[in-house]
């Protein structure tokens, strides 16, 4: 499914991130569950990845998603080959989840503002050249990027490294049957090159207009692969 040529992205100006010392591998959890989830999930959901050839074998990378369902991160994570670390809403981080999310490289944010242990957490990821996952929407929704959460949008265009959009189709039709056991519907991923974004200014209306140049480039990426029009936030054509 994920097979073929590999397109390499362009790199951090930084050079590759050192090796992980031995048996401190922040990754290794990850890696033991995907022998399991990863081909469960591509069967069940019927995955199909566009793109494979954008996200590069090594090095920093953030994967900039839309957010229809809770399985997307899911599903995303168990499409591509590299292991991704995703931010999760700080509400999931309690009792034996928080362990779960923790051991496979899954970190929190708390929403409504900048999370500045998130972004210590986002420098260490994108630091060691993993793979950075999130979804700049802040929440479930439409999936159109009509609108992108200033905090999360900040935490993109502050990084120098590749961003590659990605659209997820299918998930919203994604139901539990028996109470727990996710309804298999086919989904299709789309993973785009890396976007071209500005680098984001210190001060609030820099950032700003940094996150709206990320904004739109998401929401004309997502409109081409669904060959739809762009739509404003109020659903109306722009002028």
């Amino acid at each position: 499914m994920t097979g073929g040529s590999s397109r390499e992205a362009p790199r951090a100006p930084a050079g590759p991130a050192p090796p992980a010392p031995p048996g401190n591998d922040p990754e290794r959890g990850f890696r033991i569950a995907a022998v399991v989830v990863k081909p469960l999930m591509r069967t069940w959901f019927r995955i199909r990845l566009e793109g494979h050839e954008h996200v590069p074998e090594a090095g920093p990378v953030i994967l900039a998603s839309n957010h229809r369902s809770n399985m997307d991160p899911v599903l995303l994570a168990a499409a591509v080959e590299r292991p991704v670390a995703f931010m999760a809403k700080a509400e999931l981080f309690v009792g034996p989840l928080a362990w779960i999310l923790r051991w496979i490289g899954q970190f929190p944010v708390r929403r409504g503002g900048i999370d500045r242990e998130a972004l210590r957490q986002t420098g260490a990821v994108l630091a060691r050249g993993s793979m950075l996952g999130l979804f700049p929407e802040g929440t479930r929704g439409e999936g159109t990027f009509s609108a992108v959460h200033p905090g999360l949008a900040y935490i993109v265009v502050r990084q120098r490294c590749p961003v590659l959009p990605v659209v997820i189709f299918g998930t919203e039709r994604v139901r539990r049957r028996f109470g727990w056991l996710p309804f298999a519907s086919p989904v299709r991923i789309v993973i785009g090159p890396p976007i071209d974004l500005p680098r984001s200014a210190s001060d609030r209306a820099g950032r700003r207009a940094a996150s709206e140049v990320l904004r739109q480039r998401l929401q004309a990426f997502r409109a081409a692969v669904a060959a739809e029009p762009i739509r404003t936030v109020d659903g109306t054509p722009p002028n």
